[in-house]
């Protein structure tokens, strides 16, 4: 009997400690070429060092003040400031009142990367997702990108957006239709993962379908007369605990996950509109 699993894209691999001293080792071509430039990497290497200890500050900042999806305001002007600061040419409120763009163009022609830097907390517990993390690494990258342009007289643009609302927003698929991107050649983003220090993450993408089914039941006081009452959360509890017994069947291509959202409740009475909203990832 097969399980199915052979079809699975996605493997574990080792798990890297906060203390791990080990160095990458990716493959790399030999020589130099115009496609290999160890001097521009080096280059950019020694950039993001001298940027460490400002970059570390203004993650802890970001970190300080969480702030939900399309009201990263705080956010906004602090890496606006800390943009224009490095000599990039910023536009604040890029389309939304939270998003903004910070561009560097050296010589005439070239091609144009973007950077992403994600802003947003999560309700509730704040930056567990670490977008204190991708902000400071896209202000990074592109000021990295900044920096050998000039050196190298390299002819180009870079430019970095601050999008806002990743958690539930679907800020950068707003600005995408907006033409925030479209004069981009790529655009880059930095996810938080662990490894060693210099180590690159290569994962797949997922494409998201959002479902919300709401359930509705009728009143009643559980204690005097539960029978009368007809329990929209235990359905949705119900629903619930079948999709998280499939989950055990899903191939690691797939992802489903959920909550139990629900309206004016109170522990002694049965429950009459219950939500169960989830995201579908394939």
């Amino acid at each position: 009997m097969s399980c199915g699993c052979q079809s699975a894209t996605q493997s574990s691999g080792p798990i890297w400690g906060p203390d791990d001293a080990s160095q990458p080792t990716p493959s790399r071509p030999e020589g130099v070429s115009d496609l290999y430039r160890p001097d521009i990497l080096q280059n950019i290497e020694e950039t993001l060092k001298e940027l460490d200890d400002e970059l570390r500050e203004l993650s802890l900042d970001i970190h300080a003040h969480p702030e939900i999806r399309f009201e990263e305001r705080y956010a906004h002007d602090l890496l606006t400031k800390f943009m224009a600061k490095h000599g990039f040419e910023v536009t604040k409120h890029y389309h939304l009142e939270t998003a903004w763009r910070a561009s560097f163009t050296n010589g005439e022609g070239g091609r144009t990367i973007g950077v992403n830097s994600e802003m947003d907390a999560l309700p509730g517990v704040g930056h567990a997702c670490g977008h204190n993390l991708i902000a400071i690494s896209g202000v990074g990258v592109s000021i990295a990108i900044k920096n050998a342009l000039e050196k190298f007289n390299i002819s180009g643009k870079v430019e970095l957006l601050g999008t806002p609302a990743e958690e539930g927003g679907s800020g950068k698929i707003i600005l995408l239709e907006k033409g925030a991107y479209k004069d981009m050649s790529a655009c880059l983003m930095c996810h938080p993962a662990p490894g060693p220090v210099g180590s690159v993450s290569l994962t797949s993408c997922l494409a998201l379908e959002r479902i919300t089914v709401e359930y509705f039941g009728h009143t009643a006081h559980a204690a005097l007369s539960p029978w009368e009452g007809k329990n929209a959360l235990d359905a949705a509890v119900l629903g619930y605990n079948n999709i998280s017994a499939l989950r055990q069947q899903l191939l690691p291509t797939h992802r489903v996950h959920g909550i139990i959202e629900g309206k004016d409740w109170a522990p002694n009475s049965k429950k009459e509109i219950t939500n169960f909203s989830g995201n579908l990832d394939n």
